[in-house]
């Protein structure tokens, strides 16, 4: 089983770690566009489709393993993005605190200005007075919670990304300016796992709507956690990814 994980926004692959080593299967966790130490600055959403593309050819999985595209947050949206681009690639999908796109196009034009003006407090802060400041916010603060190894572990990690690049992947392929996948999300045949925390009240929300449209969706709701489930509570994250996978 080739499983190809995406990570969020800020993170990189080995936030996949836990995962990695508690469900069988051949996992690459690469870093998405405008991540990482030496960052690919095309973080549009046809350069992040095409970073998929180019994995996908360099790892060759044989013809007859399934191929599982896991995302969590901004990684689940590409995910979308490329399973809507290319359905025929994928066997399943596993999608954590994922959102399709915004719909409203004033509230999409909002929002982009929204992540300019981030980008460019990251450029003017520097990493790490920008991941004081986004590791504040209400979404990310949870995060605070990870067990200490762990958190330790993501906390380097992130310090590993440049501010040019995350103002890239801001400005490219921030919600403002991705795709709004909803009208793509009924085409999509393939078995869908959607993995949401409880205390994350708007993902959970947007992942009953997913469910509904998905012909082949399941949802999983994971307690204590928030918008980061598969780190605040690994365990039943695991239980829920292996149940999924076992049943494909």
């Amino acid at each position: 089983m080739f499983i190809l994980a995406l990570h969020g926004f800020t993170g990189c692959g080995a936030d996949f770690a836990p995962l990695a080593q508690q469900v069988s299967g051949d996992w690459h966790c690469p870093e998405l566009p405008g991540h990482g130490f030496e960052p690919q600055l095309d973080c549009s959403p046809q350069g992040t489709v095409d970073c998929i593309n180019e994995l996908i050819t360099h790892h060759q999985p044989p013809v007859t393993t399934q191929k599982i595209l896991l995302g969590y947050s901004m990684g689940a949206r590409a995910s979308l993005l490329h399973a809507a681009y290319h359905p025929g690639v994928w066997d399943a999908l596993i999608l954590i605190s994922a959102n399709p796109g915004i719909e409203d196009e004033t509230e999409r034009t909002n929002r982009r200005i929204a992540d300019a003006e981030l980008a460019d407090s990251i450029e003017r802060l520097g990493m790490q007075a920008f991941l004081e400041f986004w590791q504040e916010t209400p979404l990310i603060r949870s995060q605070k919670h990870i067990t200490g190894n762990l958190r330790a572990s993501m906390q380097a990690n992130r310090l590993k990304n440049t501010s040019t690049g995350l103002a890239k992947s801001l400005r490219q392929f921030g919600q403002g300016d991705a795709p709004n996948l909803w009208p793509e999300l009924g085409k999509l045949t393939v078995p869908a796992l959607l993995i949401t925390g409880e205390k994350d009240t708007k993902y959970t929300n947007i992942a009953h709507r997913m469910q509904a449209v998905l012909p082949h969706s399941s949802h999983f709701t994971i307690a204590n956690a928030s918008h980061m489930p598969h780190l605040e509570q690994s365990d039943p994250v695991k239980m829920a990814i292996h149940t999924f996978l076992a049943d494909l």
